[in-house]
């Protein structure tokens, strides 16, 4: 089994982080309109900031294990192709 590269782990590690840190900017109440002072815009950066996290993280993810989702897709792609090719010989007879 080949070791995980150490950029993949700081991403997803990175990726949580950022992650939580969007999850707090909005429970935190930024989306209010104290003192006159419209702060829906940091409420609106916490919704993109937990986007992100989870693009990350799940980037990150993939990237980790793209040899076995690499290998699952193609078989999937392959008994598709296989299954759409008997439809047809069966239309044929």
């Amino acid at each position: 089994m080949r070791q995980p590269k150490p950029m993949i782990i700081i991403l997803i590690i990175s990726g949580m982080i950022v992650l939580i840190t969007g999850i707090v900017m909005v429970q935190t109440g930024f989306a209010t309109f104290d003192e006159n002072e419209p702060r829906v815009g940091l409420y609106i950066g916490g919704i993109f900031t937990i986007i992100g996290g989870v693009f990350l993280t799940v980037g990150g993810i993939i990237y980790l294990n793209f040899d076995v989702v690499k290998k699952k897709f193609l078989r999937t792609a392959g008994k598709v192709a296989d299954s759409i090719e008997e439809e047809r010989r069966q239309e044929k007879v």
